[in-house]
């Protein structure tokens, strides 16, 4: 796996705990510090304390508390101007343009190999050199 030249602080949401663990490690073991949280609110809530502290979200869709739409929508609102990857199954071609409505840089199908999520943030990091 290529290192990446400095490391991102990332937030991981998903209700799912066993996809939690996999993305942390995935994302620990190519050099980034994770931080994970179990629902939309949470990530909200940890996004409000410092706006500029992350600088990508990963997020699923269907959480508890909030879903990952109100969760773009309440990050940006608090002012998140990073990046923001969602990591979701079954998403239809609305919600795919609701995400693209919302600047989500990159939608990953679940169940993604981990090699394309580190991929897709390698691209997003390219792009912005």
């Amino acid at each position: 796996m290529i290192e990446p030249r400095q490391p991102l602080r990332v937030l991981c949401a998903d209700d799912n705990v066993l996809v939690l663990d996999m993305l942390s490690k995935t994302l620990q073991s190519a050099g980034h510090h994770v931080e994970v949280a179990t629902d939309g609110r949470a990530a909200v809530s940890r996004v409000e304390e410092d706006p500029d502290y992350f600088q990508l979200i990963v997020t699923d869709t269907r959480m508890p508390r909030l879903d990952g739409f109100g969760l773009v929508q309440e990050a940006r609102s608090a002012g998140f101007a990073g990046q923001i990857i969602v990591f979701a199954n079954a998403l239809s071609a609305e919600d795919r343009q609701r995400y693209a409505d919302l600047r989500v840089d990159r939608v990953i199908d679940k169940p993604g190999k981990t090699g394309e999520l580190v991929g897709a943030i390698s691209e997003l990091r390219a792009s912005l050199a």
